[in-house]
């Protein structure tokens, strides 16, 4: 569908300024210029006001022009001939009062759009005005023609027709029901086996799966195109041509279905604009119940793509109101206003200036309140989606070709599609301040620029921040050695304590049994070997027996080491932490736990700084570190060293973007290590103040740096993109 067009003056609406042609004093006696005996004056829905409005059609070129009552009055007494009759006529026969200005404006209105015969002599010099104002130079038709351009495949209009009852019996009241119980019968199906459902998606992450996407996809926008054509069909339109349409060398279907600006009826335009939408979403549904009941194989996959990827797609793009898909079409008819985009474009544009500049100038257009300012928030909305959308594309079109051309075709877009407006609005801005002179919110608004660019290029960044870890400097945990019974705890949690202390007492039954089975068998073994010694014929066996006391003694040796740390003592100057609770004697505990730790009284710090920063500090420097804990005072400490080298890994998990860090990283299969994305580089900082710390605290490192601007970092940023990128 194509918006229609139209002229903002002479009681015609929504128009295009690249169509106005300039202003012409016309004596009010010459004959009127003849209009082309092929138009037709067709009805059209009421404006937003009520009043009664009418279209023009073109069959040549296929283009609607909405009018409005004025117009239309003095359209349907042309045949008067002159300007004077004509005024004459229409003072007479209406209540209109007649002004020679108007019918002036509808005649610049006829000649801009070549709604005239050609024999008026001054049709060809406006044609030719109208030609050079819209032309535009080689390079920026070759740009557009490869982002954008259409190729009509057939004339369907005989087929439509031909096979329209066959289309009516799909969209009757009786079918709608039946899919609707199936899609809802399907959907509870489905529900009863969502992990099948959801993990079918897994078969398709390959090529095979992407083909068969694409296959089922095309299959579905087929149906979706031809769903607006037989909607046109239903309600007496034609449609000129399908085919399809490529945008960035992207295949996309189209239906020419402008013949739906004839119709009075919102409802039957918003039929036809959301036929498309209602025909996948049809199929999704009847998808999904037969899913349920197909067997494996190449049916029950087509099943489930139709049922995933056309709503997915359905919602993604054609619900979308700011390109002009379907979502554009279906908004500008809820609203009733033709031409959505540029007459809330000229609104914007309009409070733009005036909240900018107050140039006092009249608004393009008077909407209802809730609507002016809906258009308003649609065009700024539109306009933040568009310049994400054409950066989008020239990172692809940068991408598509070799480097050179996609670096001249990068910044050619670049400057077509998102600088050039906005210089050109700049510009506009700056004539209309020298037609007005300068009021005060225009200089309130040049201060404010002022102050902005002050801030972008004076240097006044004296820190840079890096992603940090405050930990203890050690911490050591007190382990079992033997599985035993607590007999005493001698500390508690917070205590502070010294090499050597006493943290808990234990006792082994087993062990005090092995220790005295192993005493009475080291008697036993010492009293063999003296006998042994003394009698000449068991000589021979003392040294066996003297090897077999030497076990036994290491035997009684490691048992008595072990009793020995049964007596847990501290190991490091520290707090203790992390005691379990439930400890009292009695308890029996297991060999390996971790009965609580001892936290050193000192910190450290450790941060990771990317590339672009490194050149501005130095060791020595001082630090400020804000911890993530709001209620934590800030953590004053010195830059001790910054590594030469880029880090390969993380030396803790708690700064990896996969574990809520700030540094965006990978981990590694092999050995589980936490791999930077980008360059970064270690820091060691060390805190001006001991500090207990119970768990390690992430935070950003404030470090005092040589002062720079945001102008500055910019271009070091970007000229890294350049050195890495053109390095050919």
């Amino acid at each position: 569908m194509t918006d229609v067009t139209a002229s903002s003056l002479g009681g015609v609406f929504t128009s295009d300024a690249s169509i106005q042609e300039e202003a012409i004093a016309y004596p009010s006696d010459i004959p009127l210029p003849m209009l082309r005996p092929d138009l037709r004056l067709l009805p059209a829905a009421a404006d937003p006001w009520g009043q009664p409005a009418w279209t023009i059609h073109d069959p040549v070129r296929n283009r609607y022009f909405r009018i409005g009552m004025s117009a239309f009055e003095y359209l349907v007494r042309w045949k008067a001939g002159t300007i004077n009759r004509l005024m004459e006529t229409v003072q007479s026969e209406t209540l209109l009062e007649s002004k020679e200005a108007d019918i002036e404006e509808i005649i610049r209105f006829l000649r801009a759009n070549g709604l005239v015969q050609r024999p008026d002599p001054q049709a060809p010099a406006a044609f030719a005005r109208i030609a050079a104002s819209s032309k535009r130079g080689w390079f920026q038709q070759a740009l557009q023609g490869y982002l954008f351009f259409r190729i009509p495949l057939f004339r369907p209009t005989s087929f439509l027709r031909a096979t329209q009852p066959v289309a009516d019996i799909f969209a009757s009241n009786f079918m709608q029901i039946v899919i609707a119980v199936l899609g809802l019968v399907g959907l509870y199906l489905t529900g009863r086996q969502w992990d099948l459902f959801v993990s079918t998606f897994q078969g398709y992450l390959n090529w095979q799966g992407a083909v068969a996407t694409a296959v089922t996809l095309t299959c579905a926008k087929i149906l979706h195109e031809f769903g607006h054509a037989y909607s046109v069909t239903r309600y007496g339109g034609r449609v000129p041509t399908m085919g399809v349409a490529f945008l960035v060398m992207y295949p996309v279907l189209y239906t020419d279905t402008t013949d739906a600006w004839r119709l009075t009826s919102r409802k039957e335009r918003l039929s036809i604009g959301t036929a498309g939408i209602r025909v996948e979403l049809a199929l999704a549904l009847v998808a999904t119940f037969f899913w349920s009941f197909l067997p494996e194989g190449p049916v029950r996959s087509a099943a489930f793509l139709l049922a995933t990827a056309t709503w997915i797609s359905t919602l993604a793009i054609n619900l979308s109101p700011f390109m002009r898909f379907d979502g554009y079409y279906i908004l500008s008819d809820l609203l009733d206003i033709a031409n959505l985009q540029p007459r809330a474009f000229a609104l914007a544009r309009w409070w733009m200036r005036e909240t900018l500049f107050g140039f006092g100038l009249a608004p393009p257009e008077t909407f209802p309140r809730k609507t002016h300012y809906f258009l308003i928030g649609y065009s700024l909305a539109t306009w933040i989606y568009r310049f994400l959308l054409f950066l989008g594309i020239a990172l692809v079109v940068y991408h598509m070709f070799f480097k050179v051309v996609g670096i001249a075709l990068f910044a050619a877009e670049m400057y077509f599609f998102i600088v050039g407006p906005i210089l050109r609005e700049i510009v506009a801005w700056n004539h209309l301040r020298k037609m007005g002179g300068t009021s005060r919110r225009a200089i309130v608004t040049l201060l404010a620029l002022a102050s902005a660019l002050i801030l972008f290029f004076v240097p006044w960044r004296s820190e840079v921040s890096a992603p940090a870890l405050l930990s203890a400097g050690t911490v050591t945990e007190v382990v079992l050695a033997y599985p035993a019974r607590l007999t005493g705890l001698e500390v508690a949690d917070g205590d502070v304590v010294h090499p050597g202390m006493v943290i808990a007492r234990l006792e082994s039954p087993e062990l005090d049994s092995s220790l005295v089975l192993n005493e009475a068998r080291i008697r036993e073994a010492r009293g063999s070997l003296e006998q042994a010694r003394r009698d000449d014929r068991r000589r021979g066996e003392s040294a066996r027996l003297e090897e077999e006391l030497s076990g036994l003694v290491a035997a009684r040796a490691k048992v008595v080491a072990l009793r020995q740390r049964l007596i847990v003592r501290a190991q490091s100057e520290g707090v203790v932490r992390d005691i379990p609770r439930g400890l009292t004697s009695g308890t029996w505990l297991q060999a390996g736990m971790v009965i609580g730790r001892i936290v050193s009284a000192d910190s450290r710090i450790v941060a990771y700084l990317d590339q672009t920063d490194l050149p501005r500090i130095r060791p020595g420097a001082p630090v400020r570190l804000i911890t993530e804990d709001p209620t934590r005072a800030a953590v004053h400490a010195t830059l001790e060293s910054v590594s030469r080298y880029g880090a390969e890994s993380l030396d803790s998990p708690y700064l990896a973007s996969v574990n809520g860090g700030m540094i965006p990283t990978t981990r590694r299969e092999k050995d589980g290590q936490y791999v930077p994305r980008g360059a970064v580089y270690r820091l060691d900082i060390s805190p001006a103040s001991a500090d207990t710390l119970l768990h390690p605290m992430r935070g950003q490192a404030m470090i005092e740096a040589e002062a720079e601007s945001i102008a500055a970092r910019v271009w070091r940023m970007v000229a890294v993109v350049l050195v890495r990128e053109m390095s050919f």
